[in-house]
């Protein structure tokens, strides 16, 4: 009787344990979209100090993220650039003109991830094509994707690029050289 006891908790553990798995694979290798309460945007620093801050108010996300299985995640973003917000309104504008996002001709701004490297501690090297202007370059966003109590994922991501990269010039000269975009919010499920 004591061994049918045994052997019944030990099935049950085993069926307990198989589940806890199988729920952690579906959590795992989750479809998300970036939070509409997220921000992405970018900034310009002038001696030290933001001369531009800006956001993209419209951006669309689809995600799969599977921390054990970084072969398997994919992000893309599709952001509208004349949804741009900006801290200093009167440069609205010059910013969405020919010489740097040329809206007339181009209206989105897109990320497609071609690679993941795990970093340890939730960090990640995020490895893809930025499109901006038709000019598509290989950009590297070093990103946080850290797990949440409520099933969502703190989500941070930061990269530098020169805009001559992607033929945005400005009138004002070295002004625009280096841009730093971000993105930082939750992801949450589809």
């Amino acid at each position: 009787m004591l061994n049918i006891k045994k052997a019944m908790i030990r099935c049950l553990s085993i069926v307990s344990l198989f589940c806890l798995i199988a729920s952690t694979s579906i959590v795992n290798a989750a479809d998300l979209k970036f939070a509409d309460d997220g921000e992405v945007g970018f900034f310009i620093k002038k001696l030290g100090m933001k001369v531009i801050d800006a956001d993209f108010q419209q951006v669309e996300s689809n995600i799969r993220f599977d921390p054990n299985h970084l072969d398997q995640t994919q992000i893309h973003f599709v952001i509208q650039v004349d949804s741009i917000d900006l801290s200093n309104s009167t440069l609205h504008d010059m910013l969405l003109s020919e010489d740097l996002f040329d809206v007339a001709k181009y209206k989105e701004i897109t990320f497609d991830s071609t690679q993941i490297q795990s970093l340890g501690s939730n960090k990640y090297n995020v490895f893809g094509n930025l499109t901006i202007k038709g000019k598509t370059r290989q950009v590297v966003f070093y990103t946080t994707i850290e797990p949440d109590s409520d099933g969502t994922f703190d989500f941070k991501a930061a990269t530098q690029i020169q805009t001559k990269n992607f033929a945005m010039q400005s009138k004002f000269g070295s002004l625009t050289d280096h841009v730093d975009i971000f993105v930082d919010g939750s992801l949450v499920k589809k």
